[in-house]
């Protein structure tokens, strides 16, 4: 048994704010990993997918909007008490459509280590079509 205590706050590879998470590296898990992660108010993710594994998010607060797809063509506005399922390999992208409020979420994989890919094409697309907000935001 092992107990992860919230420590400081983390920017990930994908380009959201990390918490206590328990992984290959933190608990020696071999199936699982789980975190605790947070979209700044305004920002958010660069578009990415996770190469081998399922995984789970519970929504804790605030408001997302999600994309996905080959070409970030679907979208789904998910808050608090939400479950999604994101299959392997499905491209996304967290937004946080509000001015004030960070929205905060867990995720649960089969995989005991972060194995986000980002996918840069996504993202020149995602701007193109003038859904994204500015670099900045982006963070």
């Amino acid at each position: 048994m092992k107990v992860i205590k919230p420590g400081p706050d983390r920017m990930v590879p994908r380009g959201v704010v990390g918490g206590a998470e328990i992984s290959q590296a933190t608990a020696g898990a071999h199936n699982i990993y789980m975190g605790v992660f947070r979209v700044p108010p305004e920002a958010r993710s660069r578009p990415h997918y996770h190469a081998g594994c399922e995984s789970a998010v519970y929504m804790l607060s605030g408001t997302l909007d999600v994309r996905w797809g080959e070409h970030l063509e679907q979208s789904v506005r998910i808050g608090a008490g939400d479950l999604v399922y994101v299959p392997p390999r499905e491209t996304h992208v967290l937004e946080n459509p509000s001015a004030a409020e960070p929205a905060e979420y867990v995720v649960a994989r089969d995989a005991p280590t972060e194995d986000s890919v980002e996918v840069p094409w996504a993202d020149d697309e995602h701007h193109v079509a003038g859904t994204g907000g500015t670099a900045a935001q982006r963070s």
